[in-house]
């Protein structure tokens, strides 16, 4: 009786861990943005947010869904002051 053949490798898994320079980007690149359209999203995200959140605490609302607005704002406007850092930063 024959044995079956050992399955090929698909290349699908690597033999090991990669050396210690090509483990892949840290998540640093995140907080980097470039383009122009990370500083609209990041305006659009801090004005909505900021106004939105300070809108529901003056109608006396203090629920989830003001907070997350609030957060929302807050999440904008760092989105928008890290643009502005790495813009200074490369010029």
């Amino acid at each position: 009786m024959k044995h079956p053949r050992e399955p090929r490798p698909t290349g699908r898994r690597r033999a090991g861990s990669p050396p210690p320079g090509r483990r892949g980007p840290s998540l640093w690149h995140l907080m980097t943005p470039r383009s122009s359209r990370g500083l609209v999203l990041g305006v659009f995200m801090a004005v909505g947010g900021l106004v939105g959140g300070m809108g529901g605490l003056l109608a006396g609302r203090t629920d989830r869904a003001v907070l997350g607005t609030l957060a929302i704002g807050a999440l904008g406007l760092l989105l928008t002051v890290s643009w502005l850092v790495t813009y200074a930063r490369e010029r």
